[in-house]
């Protein structure tokens, strides 16, 4: 019995050497933080299959209330229709840009560095891309407008409806507010990010995953406009795009491009279509533009046609 439990002991020592070694191999093949390659290799003595899920059902909760709360919230505010805009949360307003960049100038002259050199030419494209924080306030004011003039019940009534943050989300949000509309921010908890002033407080929701919260963004949505924007943005609008395009919405969503300039440098859709990944028929589902008046129009009209007319 005592060799047995000898014997067991040795396979086992062997077998840790073994997996360390393995450990060791990986860290030298895949350059990843330590703990993501030694993970799975854990060894817990005793330790039941089950309780690798053992997170599983606060995170389901965690889902159910990202599913429940806002429908709740939002069917109780009598939000149905929503003009959904996405954009970069780091777009400055112009005044600001400006400030930013004026500053860095006065330092540099007083203490000229590389690494002052590298900001100033940083805050140079914050003040180039500023541009689009204005016109995206001045379009959902316009769209708030529209909106407000049209005197709609409580619960067929549109809403600008952003992520809630800074940037261009906060521009449509303001926009909307300087119009006397309510506003919608669907937040989500981002270091150094924080809901911007303009959310109407009863219509600001607090997400703690991002797949539910892209969810309920477009859940509602009767028209989307995007703005230039990072990785967050484009997750947004491909979605969006593959959606309509594999035919799963129901319905035809109006969709805008603001700022050719931008999405033309950073996505080449032609390019797509030569190598035959997407059909030209494809770029029918969003509108490219570089005016507010277009946008308006385009916006407007389509909500009209697809909507409104119906009844």
């Amino acid at each position: 019995m005592a060799k047995d439990i000898s014997a067991k002991k040795v396979l086992t020592k062997k077998k840790l050497e073994e997996k360390k070694r393995t450990i060791s191999s990986l860290k030298k093949k895949i350059k990843v933080a330590p703990e993501f390659v030694k993970r799975p290799f854990d060894v817990v003595k005793d330790q039941p299959i089950e309780s690798a899920f053992s997170n599983m059902t606060d995170r389901l909760a965690r889902i159910q209330k990202d599913v429940l709360m806002p429908a709740i919230a939002l069917r109780s505010e009598g939000v149905q229709n929503t003009i959904t805009v996405f954009g970069a949360s780091r777009t400055k307003p112009p005044a600001v840009a400006q400030a930013d960049l004026d500053s860095l100038l006065k330092r540099a002259k007083l203490k000229p560095s590389k690494q002052m050199e590298e900001k100033i030419i940083v805050a140079k494209r914050a003040v180039k891309m500023s541009k689009y924080y204005e016109q995206a306030e001045e379009l959902c004011k316009r769209l708030q407008e529209w909106v407000n003039l049209k005197n709609f019940p409580k619960d067929e009534e549109y809403y600008i409806m952003t992520g809630g943050g800074p940037g261009i989300m906060e521009a449509a949000n303001k926009g909307a507010f300087k119009a006397g509309g309510r506003t919608v921010g669907l937040t989500i908890t981002i270091p150094g990010e924080s809901p911007n002033p303009y959310l109407s407080p009863e219509l600001s929701l607090n997400f703690h995953y991002f797949l539910m919260r892209k969810f309920w963004l477009l859940f509602f949505a009767k028209a989307i406009i995007v703005f230039p924007g990072g990785t967050g943005t484009f997750d947004e609008f491909f979605e969006v795009f593959t959606l309509m395009k594999t035919r799963k919405t129901s319905e035809y969503i109006p969709v805008v491009l603001f700022g050719s300039e931008f999405w033309k440098s950073v996505v080449n859709f032609d390019a797509l279509v030569e190598s035959d990944v997407i059909t030209k028929a494809d770029l029918n589902f969003f509108k490219m533009t570089d005016t507010i008046e277009e946008a308006y129009n385009y916006i407007t009209s389509e909500i009209e046609r697809l909507y409104l007319k119906k009844k």
